[in-house]
């Protein structure tokens, strides 16, 4: 058994980690408990939560000190790139500087290996052919919102002390399901069809990103602690059906009840909104990982968990709703 350290372990995906995990480890967790986090999320893997701000060097050593985990995996983040374009300085803080000490506590304490989570986002719009690991660029390079800005220099930062820990990062894509705040895209769709309400796709409805399932996501970072390399990065995307965000709002509208006549095209579109992310996760496929599951399947059976827990989202979307402009239709050519 396994004694692991989760940062962010009451966020989305940290939380869908450790649910998954918990059974055959000794998990504990560290988690600010910004809105973004929450302990109902650990329903049925209930364990005690420190309340560690990770830009806290002083905390943070103190917490990895009295665990001593043998593996570390790093969630702990600000993730929502709407809200860092009001706070940019908060989302390169915790994101970059966090990361810094969480691995120099990591180092003091002889953590045997460590995962950093980092994302798609790093490589910047795909162009042409799905990133491969090797194309990132050095520092913020071609990542475009303040959230992938900083997210790329914290990338950098992790890869930097592979000559002093056992680490490996991995870039997982966008992911989905239960438990994710209405911030989020299918979140944020799921919950408005639920509710009888349009569902706002931004610009032309064009833009792709490669949603994966959070299941698989953890699924496939569990297979790095158990299989992956020190010193290797490893891309974490289903590979699968393309479809465009317009597409996507339909499925989650026929799902919810609605038709894909509620779906509409805003007015609004994000700044420098980046039209394609793409990676090739063969690497990571070469260890026995893949997706289960249809893309459909999936959003469906999201849709279904947000119809039956009503009582968790609904005094969350709200607040949710206030970061987007986006109520007026994009104007018919």
């Amino acid at each position: 058994m396994a004694r692991i350290l989760v940062t962010g372990g009451l966020g989305f995906i940290g939380s869908a980690f450790i649910r998954r995990s918990a059974a055959d480890n000794d998990l504990r967790t560290i988690d600010l408990g910004t809105y973004a986090g929450d302990p109902a999320r650990l329903e049925g893997a209930p364990m005690e939560v420190d309340a560690i701000d990770i830009t806290d060097a002083h905390l943070v050593k103190e917490a990895i000190t009295r665990y001593e985990p043998h593996i570390i995996v790093h969630f702990a983040a600000e993730t929502h790139v709407t809200r860092s374009e009001m706070s940019e300085d908060l989302f390169f803080r915790t994101n970059v500087d966090g990361t810094r000490n969480l691995l120099d506590a990591a180092v003091a304490a002889g953590a045997r290996f460590v995962v950093h989570v980092s994302t798609d986002e790093v490589y910047g719009p795909a162009l042409e052919r799905p990133f491969k690991e090797e194309d990132k660029a050095l520092g913020e390079g071609r990542a475009t919102s303040a959230y992938a800005r900083s997210k790329a220099v914290a990338d950098d930062t992790a890869r930097s002390y592979s000559d002093r820990l056992q680490l490996a990062v991995v870039r997982p894509t966008n992911c989905f399901g239960p438990w994710q705040h209405p911030e989020k895209a299918v979140a944020r769709w799921t919950v408005r069809a639920l509710q009888g309400k349009k569902l706002p796709v931004w610009g032309d409805g064009k833009y792709v990103r490669d949603w994966m399932y959070v299941d698989d996501a953890c699924d496939a970072i569990w297979t790095v602690v158990e299989k992956g390399s020190p010193g290797e990065v490893y891309n974490i995307g289903p590979q699968g059906d393309v479809r465009t965000n317009v597409e996507i709002a339909r499925v989650i509208a026929r799902a919810g009840g609605r038709s894909d006549d509620d779906v509409y095209l805003t007015e609004y579109d994000r700044p420098h909104h980046d039209r394609r992310y793409s990676v090739d996760a063969s690497k990571l496929r070469s260890l026995g990982w893949a997706p289960s599951g249809t893309l459909e399947e999936r959003l469906r059976a999201t849709v279904d968990w947000y119809r039956t827990h009503e009582a968790w989202w609904s005094g969350l979307a709200a607040e949710a709703e206030t970061l987007y402009e986006d109520a007026h239709p994009r104007a018919q050519a």
